[in-house]
């Protein structure tokens, strides 16, 4: 399971984090995301349709594609 939690404050940040770090001996893994939320606009394309591959999608980020077109073939 993963969890995203947004702290505006630092100190308490710095305090969830220390309670945090207690639970790592139980498999806790802290995943910092320190990235900048960024709007994308669709610039016409010269070609028919949009192009995908100015967008960055967070959630297939760990994905790898080959293994997924791999994993989605074996399934047929």
């Amino acid at each position: 399971m993963r969890v995203t939690i947004e702290i505006p404050n630092e100190q308490l940040f710095e305090k969830i984090l220390w309670l945090l770090d207690a639970f790592k001996s139980e498999g806790l893994k802290i995943i910092p995301n320190n990235q900048k939320k960024v709007i994308h606009t669709i610039k016409p394309s010269p070609q028919k349709g949009l192009d995908f591959s100015s967008f960055q999608i967070e959630s297939f980020k760990e994905v790898d594609g080959l293994e997924y077109q791999k994993r989605i073939r074996d399934e047929w």
